[in-house]
């Protein structure tokens, strides 16, 4: 008799545990996610991308397709990459990798994007504004490697006008923010990451820096 007591206090046992642990498992499954945090994200907003995504009603965390959502958040046009991250505490971490917006055109009043496609965007600032003609074929070479420079360097870029010679098809010219311009040709854009240090050397001068041919500087009269 007390074996068999003994048994079915086991069994008992048991059979509590298993409920306790069905209650805990239910319980996380219906838990909702707690917060969602967005990365990275310069050109849409942290709303844009989590409707993007149809999440906009916080769902249940742990039956939470991470796949689907990463997907319908690289439809986004100006997403270039995804990733999503569940984290302790019921928090999914966003981190996007947005293209790279290089240049306003004014005669499309449209962004140039690094995926040589343009957009009609709002509350863009912070890039130069193409203001002529560029040859498709050349256009494309300057995306190439204007994609390239930093975020910081074109920044304090103003205006960018296509300056072609006979001995260079591919001839560039920039008006900066401080007052100097600058002449670039597509091969030697990377010059430009370097902006700031070769004006420091220059004091406080103004004036045409020449860095498509010969690299020098001429003050301005």
């Amino acid at each position: 008799m007390e074996k068999k007591k003994s048994k079915f206090k086991q069994i008992i046992k048991i059979i509590i545990l298993l409920i306790i642990i069905a209650l805990i498992v239910r319980f996380v499954l219906n838990v909702k996610t707690k917060n969602i945090v967005i990365l990275n994200n310069s050109y849409y907003s942290d709303e844009d991308i989590i409707e993007a995504a149809h999440l906009e009603n916080y769902p249940k965390f742990v039956l939470l397709n991470t796949h689907k959502a990463k997907n319908r958040i690289k439809s986004l046009d100006l997403i270039k990459d995804v990733k999503i991250k569940k984290k302790w505490g019921f928090i999914l971490e966003i981190t996007v990798q947005e293209e790279k917006i290089l240049y306003f055109i004014r005669s499309k009043e449209e962004y140039m994007a690094s995926n040589f496609k343009t957009y009609k965007l709002d509350n863009v600032s912070g890039v130069p504004t193409l203001i002529n003609f560029v040859p498709e074929s050349v256009e494309k070479s300057f995306v190439k490697e204007f994609s390239k420079i930093d975020t910081n360097i074109i920044t304090l870029i103003s205006e960018i006008k296509y300056t072609k010679t006979e001995y260079d098809e591919k001839r560039f010219l920039l008006y900066m923010n401080d007052g100097n311009e600058v002449y670039i040709t597509v091969t030697k854009t990377n010059v430009l990451n370097k902006y700031v240090e070769i004006v420091k050397k220059l004091g406080n001068k103004n004036g045409i820096l020449y860095l498509d041919s010969g690299n020098y500087f001429k003050i301005k009269e």
